[in-house]
Formats: structure tokens, sequence, C-alpha cells
């Protein structure tokens, strides 16, 4: 039990920032998502990301906030629970065909779209963040975890450019830009969300592993890849892409214009 309201199910998942529960709140009934972190001063994560979810409440394709609080020992924030990720509904499945990757490419292009037009950038793009219910025939994609999500502008001005910054998010599907210490921003996003198209279509990135079952592949390899690699990839990924890595640090990527190159070919 979590705050005796909340029954905790299963484990959903588990990262360095804490865990994902399956819940129910036996008050209504009701089964939701939990997300956990253990109370720390040096640890406020979840609070931000609460902040966040708050600010996007009732906006299409973001999950809604049902309650923030804390134990003695943990903060949760609960969310109302979504079927599965990108990343399992790869494993259950396989490869997508091209037509589904572009109904679904599309979808994330517009979650990005929404999520720049709030000042916010989210800085880690990967498929374990794109969530489907696949129950409701909709095939709806909805964007979460907030945990690395920042403000890109501030009462009308953009924020600096830096150089030499760690890597922010997960290697395998950050940009070019970030790989080589560059500070993130709207552009990074979206070619983030390109890699994970790339992902959708081959059933892997590249022939990368995830990091999950690799966690000590070099960076530096990853970025050949993204550099050297995209001679396999469909037409419509590498115009995309090659657009995206044009754009200047605080360039508003053209959205619009990147959704018409996938919906031409539906």
């Amino acid at each position: 039990m979590l705050a005796h309201k909340y029954k905790l199910l299963e484990k959903l998942s588990q990262g360095s920032f804490g865990k994902v529960f399956k819940a129910e709140n036996i008050r209504t009934g009701e089964i939701v998502a939990i997300k956990t972190e253990v109370k720390s001063k040096e640890q406020k994560s979840l609070k931000m990301e609460a902040r966040i979810y708050q600010y996007l409440a009732n906006i299409d394709g973001f999950p809604q906030l049902k309650w923030f609080g804390a134990t003695n020992n943990v903060n949760y924030l609960v969310t109302n629970l979504l079927e599965c990720s990108i990343t399992s509904l790869i494993k259950e499945y396989g490869r997508l065909s091209v037509k589904t990757v572009l109904l679904l490419g599309i979808q994330m292009i517009q979650r990005m779209e929404t999520l720049h037009n709030n000042y916010l950038i989210h800085r880690d793009i990967k498929p374990d963040n794109f969530m489907i219910n696949i129950s409701d025939k909709t095939n709806k994609i909805y964007l979460i975890d907030f945990g690395f999500c920042k403000r890109y502008n501030h009462e009308g001005k953009h924020i600096e450019f830096k150089t030499n910054t760690s890597i922010t998010g997960t290697p395998n599907y950050v940009s070019l830009n970030v790989h080589k210490g560059s500070e993130p921003s709207r552009r990074d996003d979206i070619e983030s969300c390109l890699y994970v198209m790339i992902y959708m279509l081959f059933g892997k990135f590249f022939s990368l592993e995830p990091p999950s079952e690799n966690p000590n592949i070099n960076p530096m390899k990853i970025l050949v890849y993204k550099k050297e690699q995209l001679t396999n990839v469909p037409r419509f990924l590498t115009v995309a892409i090659n657009y995206v890595r044009t754009l200047k640090f605080e360039e508003e990527p053209d959205y619009q214009y990147i959704i018409r190159i996938f919906t031409e070919l539906l």
C-alpha cells in the first residue's frame, strides 16, 4: 500500500531515478500508474515533473496527473495508466510497417510541437517515453517522463548556447549536437524522434543493441553510426534528418514541413 490509498499491483519499470508501478486506487477501483523516487535533498525531479504535468493538464497526447504526494520515504506521482511503450510494442510484434511508422511519427512530431509551444524541451526522447493504448484502437501516442524536461524560453528570451556539456538523455537517441557536447534545444528533440522512427522501422537502432542490454557501449560508436549509416534508411527519414541537422540552436523547427514529408507517402 502507498499512502493508505493505492495498492501496488506490479512493478512496470525501474530506472536510476525511481520505479514505476501499476496500482489500484482502493477507494475508486481505478487502475493507475505510480512513479516513485526515494526522498532526498538532492533528488527532487519528481516534484518538478508533477509541475510539468500540471502545466500540460488536459492537453491531448499527454498523461493526466491525478495526484502528487509524499510518504516518510518516497515521493510519488500518480497518472492514468497507459498500456505499452513503443519499446514494448517492438519487442512483442517486431518491426513495424512503413505506414504505421509514418502515422505514429506524425503524432510524435505533433507532440513535440505542442511541448515546444509551451516553452519546454523534453531532452530524453526515446521509445520508452512514447506510450500507446492498443486496446482502444485509436493508436494515439502519449509522451511521458519529464524528468529531464527544461524550459528553453524565459520571458521571450531563448536559453544560451553552451558546449562541453555531458550527454543529456539516452545515447542511442540523442542528436549529433548533443553527442558533441552541445546544450539541447528544440531541434534535438526532433532529431531524437526521427531516430525513434528508425528503431520502429528496423526493430533496432541500426545494428546497435539497446543500452539496457549493452550499457557499456561506447557513445562514440553510436555517433559514427548516426553519421555514416543512414544509407539503408528510407529517403523520407534522411530528408527529415538532414533538414533538422541544418537548424541553428535557437531556430524553431518547421514541424509542418516534416509532417508533410510523412503525409505525402500515406
